[in-house]
């Protein structure tokens, strides 16, 4: 596998830290080469020692002892030596460079050492009763590993081994995230949907998790949209062909049939047509109202005028399982809204209530205000829905168990229309499980001020909603 960000982050960190290193290396190996470096301090102690003794062989042996003298001080690659007299001659036979006598001469005049990087040249000065003499000795530096002392060098080296180490630890410990991050993305497009690159994060805190725990939690949604698309091919083909099957069948029997059979069939022919009807408008309006398309008319209402008007219908629904709607509520609240959608929103809360209550269940409806919004709440004594499906429950085609169909809950869609219609009116839905059994169903809109003029632009829709 190419890691290629493994590398960009790795190398630029590794190579800041081995220049960073190699500079300290320099400058100790300069410091400690500068201006008096310990590895020529004992040739220099030396060299006053040394030009009195060539002097005096010199002038018992002649060239011959001074040339064997010298060779046996100077060592290969490392030193050399010379001896002049007064006038600069070099009296050994060894021819002597210009630059030599040139850094002698500054020598003499520096305490007998004059200091380059590239090599040293050591002068000293002797006097016998027959002249003036000169040694001079070139030394040239030894190696950089010689010249530092082996704990530092063994610390640079360690130091530049520990460093790779730790970037190395630092690049896996960036891009390890980001590599499974890529291949849950290709596992993703493969149509894998129960992918997650967040499964070993642990308790990991920063950017890179973040954007990890994102991609898990757009997964997640995506998830939820294809399944709720599959939902809506399921729940649609199976919940049109009842309907469908029923009125082929009716049509086929009314063709045989008397006039009273055949009366019988239409009106079976026209109540599944409504129920048709009904189901299309319900699937319209969800998709309206999740792109923005239906754009709702503001006016002045009565919130208690619309509730009473949805239990007015709601009592016949609930009389035929025995069921009861008790409402408490307070009196002339107004807001600022579509009559329509509120009393779709209020409905179809009702009738879910009144369904899941059961028969000979209890239905309670409580209007009221509170902090300049009113809140309408809807609960049943039914089963009450998994913790975690409550989240999830006012998406579009969502039901808590799939297997249900049209005698067991629909297509999921009318808890969408709660909550786009009450985010349409600028508030928001809630539900909780309440005990010992049962789910309650809170609405809040914001109340519109009795001063307040009202127009149609008095509550946006949400951005999610345009």
């Amino acid at each position: 596998m190419n890691r290629r960000l493994f590398w960009k982050i790795f190398l630029p960190f590794w190579l800041a830290q081995a220049v960073l290193l190699g500079a300290l290396y320099l400058r100790i190996q300069h410091r400690i080469s500068s201006e008096h470096p310990w590895w020529i301090q004992p040739e220099r102690r030396e060299m006053p020692v040394l030009a009195d003794y060539a002097a005096k062989v010199y002038e018992e042996q002649g060239q011959t002892g001074l040339s064997q003298l010298l060779d046996s001080l100077s060592l290969q690659k490392r030193s050399k030596y010379w001896l002049v007299d007064a006038n600069g001659h070099e009296l050994s036979g060894q021819p002597i460079p210009e630059h030599v006598l040139r850094d002698a001469s500054a020598a003499e005049k520096s305490e007998g050492l004059h200091h380059s990087f590239e090599a040293n040249v050591l002068a000293a000065s002797t006097a016998t009763t027959q002249g003036h003499y000169v040694l001079i000795a070139e030394l040239v530096p030894p190696k950089l590993s010689e010249r530092v002392p082996g704990d530092i060098l063994w610390t640079l080296k360690l130091g530049t081994i520990l460093s790779a180490l730790i970037c190395f630890l630092i690049a896996h410990y960036l891009s390890k995230p980001i590599e499974r991050l890529r291949d849950a993305t290709h596992e993703l497009a493969r149509g894998n949907l129960d992918i997650r690159a967040g499964d070993n994060l642990g308790n990991r805190r920063d950017e890179i998790a973040d954007l990890v725990r994102d991609f898990d939690s757009m997964a997640g949604e995506l998830r939820t949209l294809i399944q709720s698309e599959r939902n809506l091919l399921s729940g649609v083909s199976h919940e049109l062909r009842s309907p469908i099957a029923r009125i082929r069948l009716a049509l086929t029997l009314a063709r045989d049939a008397d006039d009273v059979e055949r009366s019988e069939m239409l009106d079976r022919i026209e109540q599944d047509t409504i129920q048709l009807d009904s189901m299309l408008e319900q699937i319209l309006t969800v998709a309206r109202l999740e792109s923005g398309q239906h754009k709702p008319r503001f006016e002045r209402l009565s919130l208690n005028d619309i509730v009473d008007d949805v239990l007015h219908d709601a009592n016949f629904e609930a009389a035929a399982t025995d069921a009861t709607i008790a409402f408490q509520g307070e009196s002339d609240i107004q807001v600022n809204g579509d009559a329509g959608l509120l009393r779709s929103a209020v409905e179809n809360l009702v009738r879910n209530a009144i369904f899941y209550s059961g028969r000979g269940g209890k239905v309670e409806v409580r209007l009221s205000q509170e902090d300049g919004v009113a809140l309408i709440s809807v609960r049943d004594n039914g089963p009450g829905v998994p913790e975690n499906a409550l989240s999830l429950m006012f998406k579009p085609f969502y039901r808590v168990d799939d297997s249900r169909g049209t005698t067991t809950g629909g297509m999921g869609l009318g808890l969408a229309i709660v909550r786009n219609a009450v985010l349409a009116h600028g508030g928001n839905v809630s539900a909780k499980n309440v005990a010992p059994h049962g789910l309650e169903v809170e609405l809040r809109v914001p109340i519109l001020p009795p001063s307040q003029p009202t127009h149609s632009d008095a509550y946006r829709l949400p951005q999610g909603l345009r």
